[in-house]
């Protein structure tokens, strides 16, 4: 695997760390079907399943 998580969950700014980009770039692609959906875990609170995340960059790299 090319990342370990410590969480099953990780957050959008996690994310944007991680993959270096911006919170627009990230919804965008959520918009137009490049990236896994965020999971609502109340009003405020936005995150992303890890094994999600994980068969994604499978997928990425694969693809390549």
């Amino acid at each position: 695997m090319l990342v370990e998580f410590d969480s099953p969950y990780q957050t959008r700014q996690e994310l944007e760390k991680l993959f270096k980009v911006s919170p627009a770039t990230i919804y965008r692609w959520i918009k137009e079907g490049k990236f896994p959906k965020p999971i609502h875990l109340g009003a405020n609170m936005v995150r992303w399943k890890v094994s999600d995340i994980e068969s994604w960059l499978t997928e990425k790299e694969t693809s390549q």
